[in-house]
């Protein structure tokens, strides 16, 4: 009983030195997400929302609170767990105003579901990780649009991954931030095209008229162009029948006289096989600042 209880203190003392190791990068950071700025302002990661009697064409035409130059709280709650908290400027983050990372689906974080401690060899001079973690979104709003975000959380149980990098001999360090941004399944159809293999989905909406080869295919990604069997490219091609014929240099007929023909058809589409799943990530990268340094931060 002696050296049970033995061990079960060992074990918890162990644990009290791993969180111990994370104490010190625990605090204040700034930064952003690289995801966070895009061409058009309606697709900024957390897009404008428009104030009561606002024009929203006006609105939805500029750049309103995307997800960079942040401040960002690294810290422990009153139960240990492991948080992470955003502020907009440095007066919010004085007065203990924490932002939403998407203010229409009062997205925020959890504390963290899980966490690590990683070790590092303290004489290695490069960037390791030190301590990883899970922080599951909460939807404040819990309309299907917010829980099911195309900008947040593409997974079915998003959460935003946290890594500590370290260099132990600078003494430099980061905190990265990554959540899912959409997943192509591996098994998906395709056209080959230049050599490449362009994702495509069948409309399934659409009801043929004509031939039973006759489908609408469109572009996976609603931006790359397809050809169809005329030649021409557009995001979206109606499948039909080809024409080939092969012109061989001896036949029956004659040197030089057609002597095979038919018809496929185009574009002629596959379904992959044993390819891993195609997964993009928003991407946050935090460094610690002081607040005396944070007086110009908007």
């Amino acid at each position: 009983m002696v050296r049970v209880s033995l061990v079960v203190l060992l074990l918890a003392l162990a644990g009290c030195r791993d969180e111990n190791r994370l104490t010190p990068y625990l605090g204040l950071y700034y930064g952003g997400f690289d995801t966070a700025m895009t061409p058009d302002p309606a697709d900024d990661l957390n897009p404008n929302e428009c104030p009561p009697g606002d024009s929203p064409a006006l609105c939805g035409g500029a750049h309103g609170n995307p997800l960079d130059h942040l401040l960002m709280r690294l810290d422990l709650n009153a139960a240990g767990e492991l948080t992470v908290a955003f502020f907009r400027t440095r007066e919010d983050y004085q007065e203990g105003r924490r932002m939403y990372l998407s203010r229409g689906c009062q997205t925020s974080l959890a504390p963290a579901s899980n966490y690590k401690i990683h070790r590092v060899n303290d004489s290695l001079d490069e960037t390791q990780v030190l301590a990883s973690a899970r922080f599951p979104l909460e939807f404040g709003n819990r309309i299907l649009a917010c829980t099911n975000s195309v900008r947040l959380g593409a997974g079915r149980n998003p959460a935003m991954d946290m890594s500590v990098q370290v260099n132990p001999v600078t003494g430099a360090r980061a905190i990265v931030l990554s959540l899912e941004r959409s997943r192509r399944d591996g098994d998906y159809l395709y056209v080959e095209q230049n050599g490449e293999k362009i994702p495509v989905k069948l409309d399934l909406q659409y009801i043929g008229t004509g031939a039973k080869d006759t489908y609408r295919l469109c572009a996976a990604d609603d931006e790359t162009k397809i050809e169809n069997k005329d030649g021409v490219e557009a995001l979206c091609v109606m499948t039909g029948r080809k024409k080939w014929s092969v012109v061989l240099p001896v036949s029956p007929y004659g040197p030089g006289v057609t002597a095979l023909w038919g018809s496929t058809r185009s574009p002629r589409w596959y379904r992959s096989e044993g390819e891993p799943d195609k997964v993009m990530y928003h991407r946050g990268v935090f460094v610690p600042v002081r607040l005396e340094d944070m007086s110009d931060l908007n």
